[in-house]
């Protein structure tokens, strides 16, 4: 008899446990939302989740390198649309110059105002996105644009109307960003089609090097050019540097065109990013996340086996011990 009492107790005190594990594991799931809280729990699926996880992660990567680029891109198209303003008021003062009624004096107060307007184009292509210089093309050590003594502009210590090529100016490289497309590398540089040119070069957007008859080409020296030609009442030659200056803008526009075509490609990646986003937290979701309707149900099965098994312990375990277990 006593042996059929120990084994009632051990059976009972075994099936207690269980109730007991059971309603507990139902209990931290409904509070943490997850399916399996160790990896012992369900280790399939804790492989598989930790995969995913990984995948977001680097996701996230792509999505945070995406956000700033866009960023970048946005004040660069700015800072160029700012020159091209200034551009307009440049356009407009040597017009008013050159309409043939204005003495010397007010040739040179033009002249000196189109200086201030020459420096605002310099300032505004010496532009900053935190801590990188926007037209600097691969440098980001010090400000691209300089003046040397004699009043000549450089791009990255190189005199822009010496130049023949941009491949003359230092540090002029392109720099391309990996936008999530797996970029690669192929003879000569980055395979273009695997990530995005962001870098901009300041002096392909001004202009560098001479025309066939020895005019510059660069923004910054033709008004220079013309504040001189004003000085010394040359409205012809101002003139003929107006029109010059009108075409050099064209490399400006151009300019334009670029950064707004990778802006929209950009904008093109983060949507893609965020779709993909999208369908790994769906996935997490499956792999980790708890269905809250089924576990609610299973804690109410779990909880009532505990109560019904907490009642019938009164008949198998001695009084004293049930209740010090209670």
């Amino acid at each position: 008899m006593r042996i059929i009492e120990n084994a009632l107790s051990q059976t009972y005190l075994k099936n207690l446990q269980r109730n007991m594990s059971d309603l507990s594991a139902s209990n931290l799931k409904l509070s943490s939302g997850r399916n399996f809280n160790h990896v012992s729990e369900d280790t399939g699926s804790a492989a598989r989740a930790f995969v995913v996880r990984d995948q977001l992660s680097k996701n996230q990567e792509y999505v945070n390198t995406v956000q700033n680029a866009i960023g970048e891109l946005d004040t660069a198209d700015d800072s160029i649309m700012t020159v091209s303003s200034i551009l307009k008021t440049v356009y407009e003062r040597v017009t008013i110059a050159n309409g043939g009624t204005k003495s010397q004096e007010d040739l040179n107060a033009i002249a000196e105002e189109l200086n201030g307007l020459k420096n605002e184009i310099l300032q505004t292509m010496n532009a900053r996105y935190g801590d990188k210089f926007l037209f600097a093309g691969s440098n980001n050590n010090e400000p691209p644009f300089t003046v040397d003594e004699d009043g000549k502009l450089l791009f990255n210590g190189v005199l822009v109307d010496d130049a023949a090529a941009s491949t003359d100016f230092n540090e002029n490289k392109v720099v391309y960003l990996d936008i999530g497309f797996g970029m690669t590398s192929e003879p000569g540089g980055i395979n273009a089609q695997t990530g995005i040119k962001i870098s901009t070069s300041g002096v392909d957007a001004l202009g560098y090097g001479k025309d066939e008859t020895g005019e510059p080409n660069n923004i910054y020296s033709i008004i220079s050019q013309i504040q001189e030609q004003l000085r010394a009442g040359d409205l012809e030659g101002s003139g003929n540097s107006l029109n010059h200056l009108k075409k050099s803008e064209e490399k400006l526009s151009a300019c334009i065109a670029e950064i707004g075509t990778r802006q929209s490609t950009l904008d093109r990646a983060k949507d893609r990013l965020d779709a993909e986003a999208i369908n790994l937290q769906s996935r997490q979701n499956d792999l980790e996340a708890v269905s809250l309707e089924r576990e609610s149900i299973n804690n109410k099965s779990y909880e009532m086996a505990w109560m019904v098994t907490l009642q019938l312990g009164s008949s198998i375990i001695p009084p004293s011990i049930f209740d010090f277990m209670s």
